[in-house]
């Protein structure tokens, strides 16, 4: 009888590397030399208080756990709203929304080049009426949501429907509860979408702030967020400094150009990436508090220890997903989610373990609840505020991560601030740079990713299971009914009155008055995403079509 032979060979598997996942070296063993001139009451202080390293709140999680919060979004709203009352009943606190590609686009599904994005990363919630059906039979005054629509029309339309369906209902929306990740300067260069170009997207951010301040105070109207650009390819000092640049852009302006004064915004939310690299991961957490409190304090005035606070909302990293033996992702996912809760985060949404074969199936968005339920009531690892301060090894790394950020920010600031670096093309450069020496690093197996350029081999029938329980998108005759939905909608409204709110709302375009409150009642009145966008646009002498294959309707003709 023939046999396979095998060499042994004790190498086999060895560490490759000797630095963090963003390329800081690391020595084999820390020490108390290491933290020399770290002072506790200065650089950590007790969990509560400044400089929040080791959290925002006294006990942490023994008040409250983190919010549990999915991306929830199929192909249809009712399929939506069915998954929404499915994962409430299984632990979600957080309801994460997020429309289709053509909808993030400020386009509606019968444009011509939204044709074959309809339905693709979500629903497309191009009205108010898809809103009524998503959120059917769901309480909107005390929950917390999430706008995952990061581009700058999405992030508007998100408040403006939220706020219109709950007035609708009689809802009080000074109640409104939750975070828009509302960050312009990001969308440009992760999306790239024409909508609202960089001037109109900077006076629509302001807009959204200034509205969101004095009429929904629970809610957070600018949120930056490091996710998706931590998901280009950027390191953890190059996402902490830019997240934290953009807050001081965007608030700096809200202050000095709306008169608004920052001790009264609500502490600050950033959404940030939870990665596979375990410690660097958490010190990344300890160390934005840290680095934000101080950045409050010195560049935007914040007097109150509540105002040097941030929070911090995680998503884990959508790149780190692999198609090859993805039954590997859900160890991934785990580590990441393990990391977050020990950097001490205050919302957790994982990536789907079999997201990268298209949206997260049911099943899957069942297990990322149960695991965060086993890390709480299993594993006990919330039972104690920052459980790994005081190691010398996540100190040095806390610190090394800021004193890298600084830096980044300190340039920043002498380039003019984080719209000039997105206008020069030095905010492009520093993308291009080290995503390209990540993927060379990965390349030339300097980074080893599991199944991927190592220890690879066949999917076994769990991951085979896994690749065919993704939910993909529906055939396209369910896909174009979102066309006739739209059509039907228009025939079917009261036309005048649409006519007259979107005239109120070009009005406050022209005029530079706060366009939020025009829009909501546009909304109200069943305007659409498409038809908004146009408006504002035309209002500023744009085009009423972004991409310039339409033309305004003829209901519309008075904007101009």
């Amino acid at each position: 009888m023939d046999h396979d032979s095998v060499a042994y060979d004790r190498d086999f598997g060895r560490l490759v590397r000797d630095r963090t996942q963003s390329n800081i070296p690391v020595k084999s063993v820390y020490g108390p030399a290491d933290l020399a001139g770290l002072d506790y009451a200065r650089d950590l202080g007790n969990p509560g208080e400044a400089p929040f390293t080791r959290g925002i709140y006294p006990e942490m999680y023994r008040r409250n756990l983190w919010l549990k919060s999915l991306i929830v979004c199929y192909a249809t709203p009712e399929e939506t709203n069915r998954a929404f009352k499915k994962y409430i009943a299984a632990g979600q606190t957080g309801l994460r929304v997020l429309t289709d590609t053509a909808t993030l686009s400020g386009v509606d599904p019968d444009h011509p080049l939204a044709r074959y994005d309809i339905m693709c990363n979500g629903n497309p919630t191009f009205a108010l009426t898809e809103y009524e059906t998503m959120l059917d039979g769901i309480a909107l005054e005390g929950v917390d949501f999430e706008s995952a629509n990061s581009t700058p029309s999405g992030s508007f339309f998100t408040y403006v429907f939220l706020v219109a369906l709950m007035e609708q209902r009689g809802a009080d929306p000074a109640k409104l509860r939750g975070t828009n990740i509302n960050d312009p300067i990001h969308a440009f260069i992760v999306y790239g979408t024409p909508e609202f170009p960089p001037a109109l997207a900077r006076r629509v951010n302001l807009d959204l702030i200034e509205f969101g301040l004095r009429h929904t105070p629970r809610w957070h109207p600018c949120t930056p967020c490091g996710y998706d650009m931590r998901d280009a390819g950027l390191t953890s000092p190059q996402e902490m400094a830019f997240v934290i640049a953009n807050a001081l852009q965007y608030y700096g302006d809200a202050v000095t150009e709306r008169g608004l004064p920052f001790d009264g915004f609500r502490p600050l939310v950033f959404s940030m990436s939870a990665e596979s690299d375990f410690f660097e991961t958490i010190a990344k957490f300890r160390a934005t508090r840290r680095l934000w409190a101080r950045m409050a304090r010195e560049r935007l005035g914040a007097t109150s220890a509540r105002n040097m606070a941030c929070r911090i909302g995680i998503r884990t990293a959508g790149n780190s997903i692999y198609p090859q033996k993805p039954l590997n992702n859900t160890a991934r996912v785990t580590l990441q989610v393990l990391a977050a809760v020990l950097g001490g985060v205050q919302a957790i949404d994982p990536s789907g373990i079999d997201e990268t074969f298209g949206l997260p199936s049911e099943e899957s968005r069942i297990f990322e609840l149960d695991l965060q339920h086993i890390i709480a009531h299993e594993g006990n690892v919330p039972l104690t505020a920052d459980p790994l301060g005081g190691s010398y090894y996540v100190e040095w790394l806390t610190t090394k991560l800021e004193t890298e950020a600084t830096a980044l920010l300190d340039e920043i600031e002498r380039l003019g601030g984080m719209w000039k670096c997105l206008e020069s093309g030095w905010l492009r450069q520093q993308f291009d740079r080290t995503t390209t020496e990540v993927q060379g690093e990965i390349g030339e197996s300097k980074r080893l990713i599991v199944g991927a350029n190592a220890f690879q081999g066949k999917d076994g029938a769990i991951s085979r299971a896994i690749v065919d329980g993704a939910y993909k998108v529906p055939p396209d005759d369910k896909r174009f009914g979102a066309i006739d939905r739209v059509r039907a909608l228009r025939e079917t409204r009261d036309q005048a009155a649409v006519a007259r709110r979107l005239g109120d709302l070009a009005a406050a375009a022209r005029e530079r008055r706060n366009i939020v409150r025009p829009a909501i009642e546009a909304a109200k009145a069943y305007a659409t995403v498409g038809e908004i966008v146009g408006t504002i646009r035309l209002a500023h002498g744009l085009p009423f079509d972004p991409y310039e294959r339409i033309v305004a309707p003829q209901f519309l003709e008075h904007v101009a």
